[in-house]
Order: structure tokens, then C-alpha cells, then sequence
């Protein structure tokens, strides 16, 4: 792909880039270190660099073996976004890849992006991101102090009754899960799920203790992991008050089309669009 504009006006290169491409000024900045800039036909690699009005500006924005990612964005405002996150996609780098993931590509269209919470690979669903720094502190607090609610929708093999709590240590540490039925049909029960800890793979970990494991887990599930080609976990809710405005923010993400179909199975399918809403209208 290829960006070619005349500058406006005279400026850094960086931000006249920002400016007048879709790029961010960091992934601008990215380009520029590759040498995919150049002014009046020469390569230039300084974000500094200072550009006179009239200059031709040529940025080539090079392939990449690792496709874009395709997913929603629920929220954005200036300090925050939310994401819809595919299942399948890592949260942040892994050790076999380390550009193919959420973070990384937010860091490639962002100027600034803090990781706060993650999502296990295999499930989809709202993870939250800071795009301003100074929002960093407030949410960083509030996920530690579970201020921020998070909410998953489950189908479970079984029926583990109208609502409970898992309470099983994992790794030695506290992790609490309180869960309610929302419908049982065909040996199967679509649960409502969240969490009071944050403990990797909780959800997963604490059905499949209480015998009652989620559908499509090949990690915990046992034979429930060949009853879907997918792990049947969705962090469908977020909410949480806005580190600027003071306003609660609440997320909803709707179920995806490739577990419709199994939620459906289990007896009710919640159909809710992909949206924002705050406590004042």
C-alpha cells in the first residue's frame, strides 16, 4: 500500500504523516525507521525531519506475512477502547508469535496502547485497552480492587443447578466464580458467569472441577472438548466507571455466529448488539 500527498504546510515528518494518511504518528514513525519514506524522492528515515510546504511526501506501507486481524471495536472514546476480540487470536504476544495478536496490532494503529486484562486464546469476547496514559492508573486500580465487572456467557456439559459458587484455589491463589442458569436443555446448561478473581483459565479450570466442564475446552474439558469445534466461553459484558468522566461505561458483545447455533442447542441464544451504554443518557 502507498500514501503520496504534497505537504499542507511546513512541519515534522512524523506528524505531517499523521496528518494527512490514515496512519498513526507511531506506525508513521515505524515506516520512517524501515526507510518507507520518501521526501522529494529521497529515503528518509528521522521523525524529525523537517518538511517544507509543497514537499512530496511518498509512504510505502510494506505487506506482511501475518494477516490484519479482524475484529469490532465496541467503545472508544479518548482514554479508552474495547474490543471484540475473535476467538482464536491471542490477547498479547505468545512465545511462537509475537506480531499476530490483539496488542500488537492496537500498538500498530495506535499512538499509545496499555494492556490491562487478557482473554485466553480460544475464547472470544471484550477486552479493554487504555489509549491514553493518563487513564492508566484509575483502570489499573479498578481491575485490581474488580471494580471492573466482567461478565461470560458458558455452555457447560450438565446441569450445575439455578446459580453456585466455585470457590477451588488454582495455583495456590484465591479465585472465586459465581455463576447462574440461564437455561439447561439437551444435557447441556448456558451459564452466566463472572468473576471476583482473575486467574488464567478460571472459568475453564472451575467448571471443569465441578464435573461440569465447558463445551469445546481441549485443554480441561476432557470429552467435552470434541462436542464443539470451539471452546464455548464468550466475555459477552463489561462495565466499568470511566477514569475520566466518572460516568459508568457498560459493553455488550453479541454472541458470535460460530457459537449461535450451540447456545441454541443449550436452549436460549441472547442477541444483543455489539454497543456501548453509559448509566447518564
Amino acid at each position: 500500500m502507498r500514501h503520496r500527498f504534497t505537504a499542507k504546510h511546513s512541519g515534522q515528518l512524523d506528524k505531517l504523516i499523521a496528518d494527512q494518511t490514515p496512519l498513526s504518528r507511531k506506525h508513521g514513525r515505524k515506516i520512517l525507521e524501515a526507510g518507507g519514506v520518501r521526501v522529494d524522492g529521497q529515503i528518509t528515515t528521522f521523525a524529525a525531519h523537517k518538511v517544507n510546504k509543497g514537499a512530496l511526501i511518498e509512504v510505502r506501507v510494506a505487506s506482511t506475512t501475518n494477516p490484519t486481524l479482524d475484529f469490532e471495536i465496541c467503545h472508544r472514546d479518548e482514554s479508552i477502547i474495547v474490543v471484540n476480540k475473535p476467538a482464536g487470536v491471542p490477547t498479547q504476544a505468545t512465545r511462537q508469535d509475537r506480531s499476530h495478536n490483539l496488542y500488537a496490532q492496537l500498538q500498530s494503529q495506535e499512538d499509545y496502547v496499555g494492556l490491562h486484562h487478557r482473554l485466553d486464546t480460544p475464547t472470544s469476547g471484550l477486552v479493554l485497552f487504555t489509549i491514553n496514559q493518563r487513564a492508566n492508573q484509575a483502570i489499573a486500580d479498578a481491575f485490581r480492587t474488580h471494580k471492573v465487572e466482567r461478565t461470560y456467557q458458558l455452555v457447560v456439559v450438565g446441569d450445575p443447578g439455578e446459580s453456585g459458587t466455585w470457590a477451588e484455589s488454582i495455583d495456590d491463589k484465591e479465585a472465586t466464580t459465581r455463576f447462574r442458569r440461564l437455561h439447561t436443555q439437551g444435557g447441556m446448561s448456558l451459564l452466566e458467569a463472572t468473576l471476583e478473581t482473575g486467574r488464567t483459565h478460571q472459568i475453564r479450570i472451575h467448571a471443569a472441577g465441578a464435573t461440569h466442564p465447558v463445551v469445546g475446552d481441549r485443554r480441561h474439558g476432557g470429552a467435552a472438548g470434541r462436542l464443539w469445534n470451539r471452546l464455548g466461553l464468550h466475555a459477552n459484558r463489561l462495565s466499568f466507571v470511566h477514569p475520566m468522566s466518572g460516568e459508568t461505561i457498560t459493553v455488550n458483545a453479541p454472541i458470535p455466529s460460530d457459537l449461535q447455533a450451540l447456545w441454541v442447542s443449550a436452549g436460549w441464544v441472547q442477541a444483543h448488539q455489539c454497543s456501548p451504554k453509559t448509566a447518564v443518557d
